[in-house]
């Protein structure tokens, strides 16, 4: 800052030479963050996996698995069961549930949960989890580990899960008469998924109804209980105040175990699968501890099992580096597309809040619906046996740890299987697109302090020239005097000569304390415009923000209104309410810099607004990227190019008309509920190639306003991020860029 504040800096070398090249150099940061990336892929830019933590001793015991009976006759008990009682409903069996663990010789407890659905109108649902503890013999329930499984009825649209909880109750069977567990097992049966979970989750934890947390209000305006005036009484008739509060009751456990340390999630739908697809991806694109993964993977393959990640197959061994290569991008790029919703892919992802690692197992077919990979068909097929030696030798190995995971990697992005890419290898490509938005930052405030100092050069010269014009006057006189008067003597002379040259310096100090109380007039005022310029400014980014604050806590709002005067469905009211917000923000918002001021910004004010939007998009992204780096990678890869052309209209010419013209439809396509639409009609447009246009767009467009309704409500009941950081840091940032490109500035 020293340097940035030297009165000097202007002429030094670096400052020229960034104000030329300032436009290219971005250009190639940009470049080189997606080079980057893609190089991360290659074998040469990756690791392999290892272990850091020691005390798991992976594969070192004999496995004793021999419950492969066992877990046949439950997973045809258990269809018997689902198709005598349950075939038209869609409740989880729960008497049979319990039956079986009871004779399991388990402890066994039922977990009921409530969800008032935020976005419902009072609509209410209700859940059973079942779930039964094996109490470790050797130790008095301290730690514990988790082994879970989702209830999906017959008419589910997803895969069913009767193979897998066939499996947990057989292992279950297996593992009771042990004596060598040193820690409680939990055998898990949720209900609704994720939701079931979350309430599990919440209860064992002691988050009960009445607890305060961020995603119960989505950071509201309104608290319930607060005092003063409520908004019902504002608004007679919608109920606000219900709604502010918690959307899921997790009810209470009547029975716990200790700390959980780790946990393993089922979804098995058959019990001869074709290989094992492993999940990890979390809440927030949180990810287990690297160790964890690795050691499924490591036992899938002693076990016989085949394993696989996105579009890494195991079973595949190629000498060709190219197609390699190409896998490890392909991989990635997957992990970074389900990371950046923020969703868990598995019941697992919720976990991770809490600090517990865990993944997800999830059997897969020949011909499954994530699509058909390649060479499946010669793949020999794993069967209840195999899978059940799998989990022995993984609970075995998280038996033997002795502290929580801490060693190994929470930061990583996979490239294959057996390939990682480490924080300090990934973050580089993030910090290059958040690097040419600082860049051209600094330019910009160079280009201001520059015309400040020539400015304030230009009035320094005005009494120079002044006095050099007086002074030049002057001898002129003289001359013609002493032309005239060479009979004079010697001092009159002198005395003539000299009484001009006082009059010259009178004058020309009169002429410098003028100047010099022009300047510091000037000074005075072009402080009082500054100030006047930076409350300005801070208004309008205090008021752009609360902006985007307030479109973060509207759904509510939009939905009551949908409802009750338009009887529209809830996702329709919400989506469309957005979409209304968005329109009224694009033709509004550039006109809220002009609230303080009587006429259009000064260049230099509207130079320091883009300063400080390229500042604030940057920080954000680092930000949420050292958190969610694909969510932050995406954000900057997107908004990095308006970043570097922005800038306000100062031409009238036709050919800048036409490059402000795109300038402005490529910042419109770039608004965040803009992106969500065209990206799912894309993405319709790839799985539905055979369809109209007009069809394929109506489709994406139903997907649109589900994955917004489902962005808030997985924010107000799991406390995903994704729809509050569009709204309150993306929505207000794309205002002030939007307002850049809409004012013209005076020269």
């Amino acid at each position: 800052m020293g340097l940035l504040s030297d009165p000097e800096y202007g002429s030094v070398k670096w400052v020229r030479v960034l104000k030329k090249i300032h436009g290219p150099l971005c250009f190639l940061c940009y470049i080189g963050a997606l080079i980057w990336f893609v190089m991360l892929g290659h074998r040469e830019f990756n690791n392999e996996t290892y272990f850091s933590e020691n005390a798991l001793l992976p594969g070192l015991v004999t496995n004793e698995f021999n419950g492969e009976q066992a877990a046949k006759q439950f997973y045809n008990e258990f269809l018997q069961e689902l198709e005598d009682k349950y075939n038209d409903m869609d409740e989880m069996p729960i008497p049979w549930l319990v039956g079986k663990m009871s004779q399991l010789h388990l402890e066994v407890y039922t977990h009921n949960f409530t969800l008032n659905y935020p976005l419902g109108q009072g609509q209410v649902f209700k859940g059973t989890n079942v779930y039964g503890i094996l109490r470790a013999p050797r130790t008095s329930s301290l730690e514990a580990l988790v082994v879970s499984a989702p209830y999906r009825p017959l008419g589910s649209h997803q895969k069913g899960t009767a193979a897998g909880i066939a499996l947990m109750l057989a292992f279950a069977q297996f593992a009771r008469p042990q004596k060598y567990w040193a820690k409680d097992i939990i055998f898990l049966v949720t209900e609704h998924e994720q939701l079931g979970m979350q309430a599990w989750l919440e209860a064992y934890h002691g988050l009960q109804s009445d607890t305060e947390t961020f995603y119960s209000s989505l950071g509201s305006f309104w608290k319930p209980g607060t005092t003063g005036k409520k908004l019902e009484q504002m608004l007679a008739g919608f109920g606000w105040s219900n709604e502010h509060q918690k959307c899921l009751d997790p009810g209470k456990l009547k029975g716990r175990s200790g700390s959980i340390q780790a946990a393993i999630n089922l979804e098995i739908h058959d019990p001869k699968i074709k290989y094992i697809e492993v999940k990890v991806e979390g809440l927030n694109g949180q990810l287990p501890n690297l160790d964890l993964v690795n050691l499924v993977h490591k036992l899938c393959v002693k076990s016989g099992i085949h394993h696989s990640y996105k579009n890494s197959y195991s079973w595949i061994r190629t000498r060709n580096k190219m197609e390699e290569w190409m896998n490890g991008i392909w991989t990635m790029l997957g992990m970074v597309s389900t990371q950046i919703a923020g969703v868990p892919n598995g019941n697992h992802g919720l976990f991770h809040r809490f600090g517990i690692e865990a993944v997800t197992l999830e059997g897969r077919s020949a011909n499954d619906m994530a699509g058909t990979p390649p060479k499946v068909n010669s793949l020999s097929p794993a069967n209840f046996y195999r899978l059940g030696v799998a989990l022995e030798s993984i609970l075995r190995s998280l038996n033997n740890l002795l502290e929580r995971f801490h060693q190994s990697y929470f930061f990583y992005l996979l490239a294959a299987t057996n390939r990682f890419i480490s924080i300090g290898q990934y973050m580089p490509s993030l910090c290059l697109l958040c690097v040419a938005m600082l860049i051209r930052a600094l330019a910009l405030w160079v280009s201001i302090q520059q015309d400040a100092d020539e400015e304030d050069k230009q009035i320094d010269e005005q009494p120079k020239r002044k006095a050099k014009t007086s002074e030049s006057e002057v001898p002129g006189d003289n001359d013609n005097e002493e032309v005239v008067e060479q009979t004079q003597e010697t001092t009159l002379r002198h005395r003539k000569k000299s009484e001009p040259k006082v009059l010259g310096d009178k004058e020309a100090k009169e002429a410098s304390n003028k100047a010099k109380k022009e300047k510091k007039h000037k000074k005075t005022k072009k402080l009082e415009e500054s100030r006047m310029s930076i409350v300005n400014i801070g208004a309008n980014y205090l008021l752009v923000h609360l902006i985007g604050y307030g479109v973060m806590n509207s759904p509510l709002l939009l939905s009551q209104i949908g409802s009750q005067y338009f009887d529209l469905l809830s996702e329709v009211a919400v989506y469309y309410g957005l979409v209304a917000i968005s329109v009224l923000l694009a033709i509004v918002t550039p006109f809220l810099p002009r609230l303080l001021r009587a006429g259009r910004m000064s260049t230099e004010e509207m130079a320091l607004v883009n300063i400080l939007v390229l500042v604030e998009v940057s920080t954000a992204c680092l930000t949420v990227g050292m958190h969610n780096f694909p969510l932050g990678l995406a954000a900057a890869a997107l908004y990095t190019p308006l970043a570097l052309v922005a800038q306000p209209p100062q031409h009238t010419d036709r050919k800048s008309q036409i490059i402000l013209f795109l300038k402005r439809v490529f910042c419109l396509l770039l608004q965040p509920l803009s992106i969500t639409t065209i990206a799912l009609v894309a993405y319709g447009r790839v799985l539905f190639p055979e369809e109209e246009w007009l069809d394929c767009a109506g489709r994406g467009l139903d997907a649109a306003m589900q994955a917004v309704m489902f962005a808030i409500v997985d924010s107000l009941i799991y406390g995903n991020w994704l729809f509050n950081v569009a709204t309150a840091v993306f929505l207000p940032t794309w205002i002030i860029f939007w307002q850049i490109l809409c004012n013209r500035v005076e020269a």
